[in-house]
């Protein structure tokens, strides 16, 4: 018997993200076919065991030392600006996590599709009244362009360590005509010299993941800048639920042994009582790549505003 394609619908979005969606974002999703298959449970056990045999093959470590592995892998998209900037890593997998399952898209850039449905929702939830956006940890600058489509009027900015990310932005200004600004930052030596604008939005989007647990000075550096809001979309092992949902155990076993962003959310938390910080959101988005539900959410503000 053949699998029964199914596809992800608005109310699928609102369901998992636990509210209702705006018109706006509705129509986003309407835009994007996202035709799928269920996992069965026969597959899913292999599927679990093969998650077990990779976390247990000796995984690369995020952290400083793969810089130049990231200026190799964007200098990629740079040179290939015309056809895509779409990291490579979206796709790659025959499997994604749905609601904290794995399902198996049928429709073409399925896992990308769901991101930009994430970067809609919650970029016009916290990004749209604001002067300035910065993105730390930019990458290819894809994300630059759902950033502006929520909001026309702001200057945006897209950073990142990699000298190659400066060269892409810059490209793709030519090729696409944008006004996208780019500089080089790095989050293990943050430039405290350089200062956000008034009325501004922070946004990291799977970048934090790559600094460990090494991210209090970049925490420091955003509380001394006062930006209206910050905006987080990581990989947060504290917003899963490990003790009870295997998939969940699967994904920070995962973050362990990649180095991944770690005590990040306890962090805020000891900000906010420390009365540094306001958390505004933190949740998971029940959206994932096939080794983890690597997309939750923190939004935060610090306490005195300037």
């Amino acid at each position: 018997m053949s699998k029964k394609i199914k596809e992800l619908t608005i109310e699928d979005f609102e369901t998992v993200f636990g509210e209702q969606l705006s018109d706006n974002v509705k129509a986003k999703i309407s835009e994007y076919t996202l035709d799928y298959e269920e996992v069965k449970a026969a597959d899913r056990e292999k599927l679990i065991i093969k998650v077990l045999e990779h976390i247990s093959s000796g995984l690369k470590k995020a952290g400083k030392h793969r810089a130049d592995e990231w200026i190799s892998g964007w200098a990629e998209n740079r040179d290939e600006v015309e056809e895509s900037i779409i990291p490579k890593y979206f796709g790659k997998f025959p499997h994604v996590r749905w609601a904290g399952e794995f399902i198996e898209p049928k429709s073409e850039n399925f896992e990308y599709n769901m991101a930009r449905i994430l970067q809609y929702w919650m970029f016009e939830k916290y990004l749209s009244d604001v002067d300035f956006i910065y993105e730390f940890g930019c990458g290819t600058g894809h994300n630059l362009f759902r950033a502006r489509d929520i909001n026309p009027k702001a200057q945006i900015w897209g950073l990142d360590w990699a000298s190659s990310s400066q060269e892409t932005i810059n490209k793709i200004n030519k090729v696409y005509n944008k006004d996208f600004l780019s500089k080089r930052f790095d989050f293990f030596e943050a430039d405290k010299d350089f200062t956000l604008g008034d009325n501004s939005g922070v946004y990291t989007f799977a970048a934090l993941e790559q600094i460990g647990p090494d991210h209090t000075n970049f925490i420091d550096y955003l509380i001394e800048q006062s930006p209206t809001i910050c905006l987080h979309i990581e990989p947060i092992a504290e917003l899963l639920d490990p003790e009870n949902r295997l998939t969940d155990y699967l994904s920070v076993e995962y973050f362990k042994e990649r180095n991944y962003l770690s005590n990040f959310y306890n962090h805020l938390k000891d900000l906010e009582n420390d009365g540094r910080i306001d958390i505004i959101e933190a949740k998971r988005s029940n959206i994932g790549s096939f080794y983890v539900d690597g997309y939750s959410i923190v939004a935060w503000r610090p306490s005195c505003q300037r």
